[in-house]
């Protein structure tokens, strides 16, 4: 868990351990698993800052019922890369709403992101493993 405490320092922002590129390294992986996405959220200047922030810093709490929080944090806490599962997590969510944010203009993806409209964390959870095993 202690890794979890980089994401607070803030002399470490900028490094590997640091929040930044944690937040980027969704990005990133999204660039890999879905070049389309990703250059809409690009065009449409949607900065990971913006969502995965939060997504990240706060372990998804706020994104789903206390209930489905345990669920994801169950999944997380007992996998041995449970930080490089957050990352699996968070782009999985990403993919999950792809036509919505394909479809939708700066103001509605910022609120789909903002107020994520998934409520099955299984199903979120699934597509974060398929995307592990396909890597």
């Amino acid at each position: 868990m202690s890794e979890n405490r980089d994401n607070f320092i803030k002399s470490l922002d900028d490094s590997q351990c640091g929040i930044t590129y944690k937040m980027e390294s969704v990005y990133s992986m999204l660039r890999e698993r879905d070049l389309e996405l990703y250059l809409k959220l690009e065009e449409q200047n949607i900065k990971p800052q913006y969502f995965t922030f939060r997504w990240l810093t706060l372990l998804l709490s706020q994104e789903f019922l206390l209930p489905d929080v345990i669920r994801i944090w169950d999944t997380l806490f007992s996998d041995q890369d449970r930080f490089h599962l957050l990352i699996l997590v968070c782009c999985a969510m990403l993919i999950l709403i792809r036509d919505n944010l394909l479809a939708g203009d700066f103001t509605v993806n910022m609120r789909l992101l903002q107020d994520y409209p998934i409520s099955d964390v299984n199903t979120i959870l699934i597509k974060a493993k398929d995307l592990r095993d396909t890597s």
